[in-house]
């Protein structure tokens, strides 16, 4: 079946724009069908707290088991990239180029534009680790004759930094995801983070 996704994702867009005042916005169109690999079967367990996921605003019809399935999977694309981005992986270090699985070759070109604030790379090399103590994600949901086309997920991460720079982040914000042959993909972002460093 072909999704409506074109007129889905401006519609996702201009809510998104419209309801968050902007730290940094980046929207590519939905475009790039660059492949994804699956999710390795250990990586969810890698995370070191869970993700609680619930079902916002759902715009048009979809029934619940779809809901539950679309949670099942958005889930795991935006806690990848709070992985790569934040919380998972060895510190000290300075290279987060890859910190962006699951996002579109154009969102992905923006966010390494952006960062300082998409990943922990303002404070990489001077902390020892990191201890996550809040993930949580509300999915809005785009339908189309019973089928998710589009997701907004507002999410807020929060974890504490440990060595030389000891303080707790929050990072919060939206990111805006289609379907794609892979799977669900990151197309735009709207993030804010507080309590990093200057």
């Amino acid at each position: 079946m072909k999704l409506a996704s074109r007129p889905a994702l401006v519609v996702a867009s201009m809510l998104m724009c419209l309801s968050m005042a902007a730290t940094a916005c980046s929207d590519d169109g939905g475009g790039g069908a660059e492949s994804q690999p699956p999710l390795p079967s250990g990586e969810p367990s890698a995370f070191q707290i869970e993700t609680t996921t619930k079902i916002g605003r759902v715009v048009g019809r979809l029934p619940k088991q779809t809901q539950r399935r679309v949670s099942r999977q958005v889930t795991p694309v935006v806690q990848r990239w709070f992985n790569a981005a934040y919380v998972g992986g060895d510190y000290p270090r300075r290279n987060f180029r890859d910190a962006f699985p699951g996002f579109t070759p154009g969102a992905r070109a923006q966010a390494r534009r952006d960062i300082r604030l998409m990943s922990n790379v303002d404070v990489g090399d001077r902390i020892s680790g990191v201890t996550p103590k809040v993930s949580e994600v509300w999915l809005d949901v785009l339908a189309v004759r019973k089928h998710a086309v589009a997701v907004t997920a507002r999410f807020h991460l929060a974890f504490k930094t440990h060595g030389d720079l000891d303080r707790r982040v929050g990072v919060h914000g939206r990111v805006l995801l289609t379907r794609a042959k892979p799977g669900w993909r990151i197309f735009a972002y709207h993030v804010a983070k507080t309590g990093a460093a200057a």
